[in-house]
């Protein structure tokens, strides 16, 4: 049974709004400023400042492009849920093919599974992550 309408837009909302802030966090991160004079933030030499050694300027460096890296997973769990509510097989569990609450789609919209199947995921690869959104 698809979804209701009310539930799709909220939902297609919910999501338009999480990909446009994940898109301008992963931008910031990664792109250089328009002047070409400063690096982007997640080269070490944007971390670089006199008195500093390279070590922390590529630690810092690496940290922003762990966190870039998570913001891309992001946009491509958004992107997904995004295909599913537009070709009708959102709110549906990938495991079990069961309904998906609302309630747990309005909470994590990137959601794909069902609880119970999340668990049992969880419970099978020893991750206590659950869904990132």
């Amino acid at each position: 049974m698809p979804i209701s309408q009310s539930l799709h837009e909220q939902v297609a909302k919910q999501l338009q709004e999480a990909r446009e802030a994940a898109l301008a966090t992963v931008r910031a991160r990664t792109d250089q400023e328009p002047s070409g004079d400063e690096p982007p933030v997640i080269s070490p030499r944007a971390h670089l400042v006199q008195n500093d050694d390279a070590p922390t300027a590529e630690m810092i460096a690496h940290d922003e492009e762990h966190f870039a890296d998570h913001e891309t997973a992001l946009l491509h769990e958004i992107d997904a849920a995004l295909g599913r509510l537009e070709n009708g097989g959102y709110g549906i569990c990938e495991s079990c093919g069961c309904e998906i609450p609302e309630a747990r789609l309005l909470a994590t919209p990137t959601v794909h599974t069902c609880v119970p199947c999340q668990e049992r995921i969880e419970q099978e690869e020893g991750t206590g992550r659950g869904p990132t959104m």
